[in-house]
């Protein structure tokens, strides 16, 4: 009986090892085809409206799976047009310096309800970053490309008595620095040459306050000049003035750093 068994196990393995490719000793390898990959869609812009209409449907809509049917219709031939988005719209053209692009619930309504946003920024050379703050979002910076200088201040709970502390760090290709949600940060280039950087926040609607636009704004006047101290060199048409030249770009030249690169600034 056992001769029977040995004989049909050895009759069994002879067959499988000619049948099977795994048990080949050939050296010729099977590449895995893309044909699936090759064929998926590639992503087209939602006009505004098609925006507006999927951001109240996502926000009426009771579970996951109801989520699911407004992202993903039967009638979409299975694309993720929906929950995807194209930074750079043309991948040969490099933006313009200056340039931050957000993907937020205003551009991607997929990401309602799952607290993340993206943004990538594009910052000529002696570009930065205005201080701003992000009052809904932590935000994680990584520069991909170049070099910049990272910074925000920290809380200051007790009376002001001078600088308020900062941490700041440089930051070249692949570093990347937390930013807190609600700190007032800035970025900048120091160098000639332009920096490019990826940064992911926990919020799908994080927000921006530019601290000089913000704080500049206030209304009436005394709300400021109160505020500053009562200087007596500022007053109405002083403040129009500043307000006036405030730049509403999110980056801005520093005029020294401009000089010593060679970049005219006027």
């Amino acid at each position: 009986m056992n001769a029977l068994l040995s004989g049909a196990l050895m009759a069994f393995l002879a067959a499988t090892s000619m049948a099977s490719p795994l048990a080949t000793t050939s050296t010729t390898s099977v590449k895995p085809t893309l044909t699936a990959a090759a064929g998926a869609p590639t992503f087209t812009p939602l006009t505004p409206a098609e925006i507006k209409n999927l951001q109240t449907e996502l926000i009426l809509a009771a579970s996951y799976k109801d989520k699911e049917q407004v992202l993903f219709p039967p009638n979409n031939g299975g694309s993720a047009n929906n929950v995807s988005f194209q930074f750079v719209n043309s991948p040969g053209t490099p933006p313009q310096d200056g340039s931050v692009i957000v993907g937020s619930v205003d551009s991607i309504p997929g990401l309602i309800g799952t607290h993340v946003a993206a943004a990538i920024g594009f910052i000529g050379p002696c570009g930065l970053n205005v201080p701003h703050l992000h009052p809904r979002g932590n935000e994680f910076l990584t520069v991909v490309s170049g070099t910049l200088i990272g910074a925000f201040l920290l809380e200051e709970d007790g009376q002001f008595a001078g600088d308020v502390p900062q941490v700041a760090m440089t930051l070249t290709n692949f570093t990347g620095m937390l930013f807190p949600q609600g700190h007032i940060h800035w970025q900048f280039n120091p160098t000639c040459e332009q920096a490019v950087f990826a940064a992911a926040f926990d919020s799908n609607d994080e927000g921006r306050f530019q601290v000089a636009q913000t704080f500049f704004s206030s209304m009436p006047d005394n709300v400021l000049t109160s505020s500053l101290g009562n200087p007596t060199f500022l007053g109405p048409a002083q403040l129009d003035q500043l307000r006036g030249i405030i730049p509403d770009a999110f980056v801005v030249l520093v005029d020294s750093c401009a000089q010593t690169c060679g970049i005219k600034t006027a």
